[in-house]
């Protein structure tokens, strides 16, 4: 057999092979509705492909979606998206449109589960996964213009694979009149933390190459539509937050004399001010976990015998201050160590640095934005809280901490040592929620200090739905919104079999905070950087909700612009609003005669919280450490999610949002 002839054999052979087994290419591709606050794996009979309905409002973003199943791997993926139309002629360009592709997270221990990660661009193949189901998502995400006409809007994505023929989805907007403010001027309180080194590590690129400024640059952009305001500046290298290197570097000058360099400082400061806009916090990170000497009887005065966290912190803190030291000449740089606060030669070093730091800072028109980090549960001694007063001009702190410390005490309070100032704290206990909008209401978002949730066991790597609503819950009861919510903090570090293990900071267990370490993160890996995820985009839109509900509300607590309202337009306000928290709250607890019986409840966390107050209302329930504590609670999780998704929701956002419109305009 000749060359050819054998050639033109085995493409004969290939063709037949085609016809006679199924593949990616001919398996059968179905295109269905999901809501994009739910889990398309939890959908098992999705019906008929109807309309995409997308509730919105002007200045917001808001999203709609499409799965796509096969029992094969789906390949070819694409879809498109045109301009929307409402009658008579307005329009909303597609570039005010995006199309992304929802996919699922590799398989690894703690990632977060659903089509969460939002490529820009669509996957070379959508494998099959272990029960023989391919699934994708495809998005379209909506910026409504500031100057939108108030109406229904029609548009139309078209959908494409392998096996599938272009498929026509309609898109029906509807945009009420509200307009609301810039995410700059949000008042519900977002604290994202966002990692150069997590991006370092995934691309494997130097830090502050040409390339890694552009994944930050990224970063930031993506963190800026939930109205994140505060960025990080660390001082020390080696940090919880899993910094390699220090800001501030050091050149050691030939006279042995020490010179501090602001470079990098100055750049990720560039980026934040383009990306993220006004700055509300810049956080100066100046302390850390390895430098404390003693907590609740664990002195690191003598030399711990005991291997682990306790002797790598020992071992660290006989180094002194760890900071990273540059040759100027190379641009090499290697890790170096200063004197601790509390010697002799420090106060020479270290008060011309927050001198120059102040000067930069009121260059930028930031410096009623410094402060200084980190306060935890643990927090410096007395000595340092003193000697880093005097040395930064009196700076306040910031804490990431289980317990609070300024409840009732806002800035200026001195809870620090007796000696500084707290301005912002985030706390996992204590947190106050409140179920009944009837029972005397607790409006977080105007207590008078700077409290939010901290997240400490991955709550927002979970549903979308809770991610969604997690603000509200805040803002209802006596926290001002969500904190240490980590950005870019995927799990980058790989175990020997090459799957994800952990997070950036494992690299330091001297500074681990044990179940303070951040536990979530709302950016994923993409193929040429970070990209959003489905959870941030809830988020986004969990706080929209938020900014029509402080609209509405900040007017109904003022007896001047009640008045204004009306007292029919004030009484379907007040009914919007009480529907919606009742709704959120039932998707915790079905059982609607108990959440009569709750006002304000207090705990580590919503069920624990739910379960208190029961219990002194005299409702009978198992312990709630007891497995038939815990298995009640996840039928109760399971069953409020799929009825929140079947409730309506999107006509209670379009009430909300109307009536948020209503009194803007009678305010006016």
């Amino acid at each position: 057999m000749t060359f050819m002839r054998a050639m033109t054999f085995c493409a004969a052979a290939i063709v037949i092979g085609a016809m006679a087994w199924p593949t990616a290419a001919t398996a059968e591709v179905t295109v269905w509705n999901y809501e994009v606050l739910g889990d398309a794996y939890r959908v098992s009979d999705p019906g008929p492909l109807k309309s995409m309905i997308i509730t919105g409002a002007r200045n917001g973003t808001f999203s709609g979606a499409v799965a796509l199943e096969s029992a094969k791997p789906i390949a070819g993926l694409g879809a498109r998206m045109g301009a929307l139309r409402a009658e008579g002629g307005a329009e909303i360009p597609a570039g005010q449109v995006a199309v992304r592709y929802a996919v699922s997270w590799e398989p690894a221990r703690g990632v977060p589960g659903g089509l969460d990660i939002l490529l820009e661009s669509p996957p070379a193949e959508v494998p099959a996964d272990n029960k023989g189901r391919a699934l994708a998502g495809v998005w379209v995400s909506v910026t409504v213009p500031k100057d939108a006409k108030a109406g229904l809007y029609r548009g139309q994505l078209t959908v494409q694979a392998e096996a599938l023929p272009p498929r026509k989805v309609p898109v029906e907007l509807t945009v009420t009149q509200w307009r609301m403010s810039d995410s700059q001027n949000w008042r519900t309180w977002i604290e994202m933390i966002q990692s150069p080194d997590t991006l370092a590590l995934e691309y494997d690129v130097p830090l502050w190459s040409d390339r890694h400024w552009s994944m930050i640059a990224k970063s930031f952009q993506l963190m800026r539509p939930t109205g994140s305001r505060v960025v990080y500046v660390p001082l020390l290298r080696n940090t919880n937050q899993g910094n390699a290197e220090s800001m501030v570097r050091w050149v050691r000058r030939k006279d042995g004399s020490l010179k501090p360099d602001y470079a990098i400082m100055d750049k990720y400061l560039d980026l934040a001010q383009e990306h993220l806009a006004e700055l509300k916090l810049v956080v100066f990170y100046a302390w850390d976990a390895y430098l404390v000497l003693s907590h609740r009887k664990r002195s690191f005065v003598e030399r711990p015998t005991t291997p682990g966290p306790l002797q790598d912190r020992w071992d660290m803190r006989q180094q002194g201050l760890v900071v990273t030291m540059l040759d100027p000449e190379t641009g090499k740089t290697e890790p170096g160590s200063l004197p601790h606060y509390t010697a002799p030669e420090s106060r020479a070093i270290w008060q011309p640095v927050y001198a120059e730091l102040r000067r930069r800072m009121k260059r930028r028109g930031l410096e009623k934005a410094m402060a200084l980090g980190m306060v935890t549960d643990l927090e410096p001694s007395k000595e340092e809280v003193k000697f880093l007063q005097e040395v930064s001009g009196g700076l306040s702190w910031i804490a990431h901490s289980h317990y609070r410390r300024t409840h009732r005490r806002p800035s200026p309070n001195k809870v620090l040592q007796r000696m500084a100032d707290v301005r912002y704290e985030s706390h996992a206990y204590s947190l106050t929620y409140h179920v009944n909008p009837e029972k005397d209401p607790i409006h977080g978002w105007r207590v008078p200090e700077l409290r939010t949730y901290i997240d400490r066991f991955g709550l927002l790597n979970g549903y979308a739905l809770r991610i969604r609503q997690m603000p509200q819950l805040n803002i209802t009861g006596a926290q001002r919104g969500l904190g240490r919510v980590g950005a870019d903090f995927w799990h980058v570090i790989r175990d020997k079999r090459g799957r994800r293990a952990g997070r950036v900071f494992a690299r330091y267990p001297e500074n681990h905070w044990r179940g303070l370490n951040i536990a979530n993160y709302f950016l994923a890996p993409g193929p040429g950087g970070p990209v959003a995820t489905a959870r941030l985009e809830n988020l986004r839109e969990g706080v929209q909700e938020c900014e029509a509900r402080i609209l509405i509300e900040s007017a109904l607590l003022n007896d001047a612009t009640k008045r204004r309202l009306g007292p029919d337009l004030a009484q379907r306000a007040r009914a919007v609003l009480d529907e919606h928290q009742r709704a959120m709250w039932r998707s915790f607890w079905t059982n609607e005669e108990h959440l009569k019986l709750m006002g304000a409840i207090s705990g580590r966390s919503m069920y624990e919280a739910i379960w208190g107050a029961l219990g002194k209302a005299g409702v009978k329930l198992p312990g709630f450490w007891d497995g038939a504590a815990r298995r009640m609670r996840t039928e109760e999780n399971s069953k409020g999610l799929d009825w929140f998704v079947g409730s309506g929701w999107k006509d209670r956002n379009k009430q909300l949002y109307a009536a948020a419109a209503e009194v803007q305009q009678r305010l006016k």
